[in-house]
């Protein structure tokens, strides 16, 4: 009896010991796998890869209108609705394969009130004719006025004026069709997507390698350097040439971009490069300009900004290298005596009459000269080339920094396109991204950025497509800013570089001591209970 006694214990001993190793077994494989798996998972969120992929692929369809207003007296009877098939056929030609233009073509004789004004228009007030809000619609009179000048004229509210010249339907087709893509800087626009694309194949012009990409804010420093303040004294009148001559331009940008203003004024510097003398006066040669900038840009100080920023210089030279002046590449000296560095700003030098060093009175900067460089250099940085007038047209003046009409409409929709397609290529690059490397975090601040771009691009490309320049470039702005703080996140580098083996140089030393034991303990447990049934029947 006492041994059948001690058999069943021990028999008990081992049952429990067996069932003990079988549910650990259990609470490992139920409880333990499950939660290591979740805990370790990569935190994602979803992205729209379906609607990224459409946008990349689409094309960037944009309206325009074009009427065509006839003030040139009698005409052939069915000239007017032959010009419109025409015009509407060759301005509707294909141009890029990104690219979709769609031109609404219409042509009507100009009313009675408009010829009167027209008739009695000169020069000076021919910009006040056909006034309109309208960026993306284009007129083109065509007159015959004895005095108009031959060349045809482009004025601010998107008019173009031009004299007939006795040529039939085919004829004013060709003419009207480069004369509006010349004031749409089509060449332009089709030249942004090339490079947002990475098309470009030919050297960039010169137009491309100067100008700065956009972005929401520019900050603009305007530094007087005086090399020797104790034989000179200057007044500066800084604020008021900001005032008078750069007014115009920030008002005409507000709502898009921002430009944001400093002036400073530094002592006892001078350009680091020693110029060539002649027997009345120095100068300096194109080749030592590249090493004027590095010795001045060391000089100029930093702020801390996230915006690109332009810096534009006045040098006034020492007395010992005055007069000092520029010359070009042909040896010819620089009229306006000044410079641009391409994406970084541009420098003068302001000659002063050294026979004025014993007078009290403070040299009077003429503001008007200095002023007028720096704004048309600060129109080719933020790519607002200014039209060289040629025999083909020619462009009434302002006589302001503002911006005219037609400038702003074709730079609206040039820097909206280019949006648009830096957008589409940042989401692309970003969705293959993190579609090959699953280890990325993909957090909610990303996957709202994304959705931001996305919806901001949706409404970009439907706002061009129904001819609102204005509403389209604030989309495709809004969705640049987003794309860039979802492409630069920080968060997305912190497991970029974690592949799978080191996951299991890292998981093996922890969980193999552990896991033996365990698998060895459910295995002996489940041939135990295996043994014992047979015996037990």
């Amino acid at each position: 009896m006492a041994n059948d006694s001690d058999t069943d214990a021990i028999y008990e001993e081992k049952s429990r010991h067996h069932k003990a190793a079988l549910l650990i077994g259990l609470i490992c494989m139920i409880v333990g796998l499950p939660l290591w798996w979740k805990t370790t998972q990569v935190y994602r969120v979803s992205l729209p890869y379906s609607d990224i992929q459409e946008l990349s692929a689409a094309k960037i369809e944009y309206v325009t209108e074009v009427e065509v207003i006839w003030a040139a007296g009698k005409r052939p009877e069915s000239l007017l609705s032959l010009l419109t098939t025409k015009l509407k056929t060759k301005l509707g030609s294909s141009i890029h394969n990104k690219l979709s233009p769609t031109y609404r073509v219409s042509a009507r004789d100009a009313l009675s009130p408009d010829l009167e004004k027209i008739r009695t228009a000169s020069m000076s007030n021919l910009w006040e004719l056909f006034p309109s809000q309208a960026l993306n619609k284009y007129n083109v009179v065509i007159v015959n006025k004895p005095g108009f000048p031959s060349q045809p004229i482009f004025a601010p509210h998107n008019n173009i004026f031009m004299t007939y010249n006795e040529a039939d339907a085919h004829g004013l087709t060709v003419q009207i069709n480069e004369l509006v893509k010349n004031m749409m800087r089509e060449s332009t626009l089709i030249k942004k997507v090339d490079t947002a694309h990475g098309l470009t194949k030919q050297r960039p012009d010169k137009n491309s390698m100067r100008s700065l990409s956009f972005h929401s804010s520019y900050d603009l420093t305007f530094t007087l350097i005086i090399p020797e303040p104790e034989l000179v004294s200057v007044r500066w009148d800084i604020q008021g040439g900001i005032r008078d001559y750069l007014s115009g331009l920030r008002s005409s940008l507000q709502g898009y971009t921002s430009l944001t203003v400093s002036s400073q004024v530094l002592y006892l510097s001078n350009i680091g490069v020693k110029p060539k003398k002649t027997d009345d006066f120095y100068y300096l040669q194109e080749q030592h300009l590249p090493h004027i900038i590095n010795s001045m840009e060391s000089k100029l100080g930093s702020h801390a900004s996230n915006n690109p920023s332009l810096n534009f210089i006045v040098y006034i030279p020492t007395k010992a290298q005055s007069p000092l002046y520029l010359n070009d590449k042909t040896d010819k000296r620089v009229p306006t005596n000044s410079f641009l560095s391409p994406r970084w700003g541009g420098v003068l030098i302001y000659n002063w009459d050294t026979g004025s060093i014993n007078k009290t009175d403070p040299i009077q900067m003429d503001m008007h000269s200095i002023m007028e460089v720096f704004v048309t250099q600060i129109r080719l940085l933020l790519d607002f080339p200014l039209p060289n007038p040629n025999d083909e047209f020619r462009v009434i003046q302002t006589g302001s920094s503002s911006l005219m009409q037609w400038e702003l409409a074709s730079w609206l929709r040039c820097r909206c396109v280019e949006n648009i397609s830096k957008v589409s290529n940042t989401l692309k690059s970003l969705a293959q991204l993190l579609e090959e490397i699953n280890n990325i975090v993909i957090n909610d601040e990303i996957g709202k950025q994304v959705e931001e771009a996305v919806r901001s691009i949706k409404k970009s490309h439907k706002s061009l497509m129904i001819g609102q320049l204005q509403e389209a470039f604030v989309s495709s702005r809004n969705a640049l800013e987003a794309s860039e703080k979802a492409f630069f996140h920080p968060s997305l580098l912190e497991n970029l570089y974690f592949p799978e083996d080191q996951k299991f140089a890292i998981y093996i030393p922890l969980f193999l001591p552990i896991s033996i034991p365990i698998v060895s303990s459910v295995i002996q447990a489940l041939k135990w209970f295996r043994q014992r049934k047979p015996k037990q029947d």
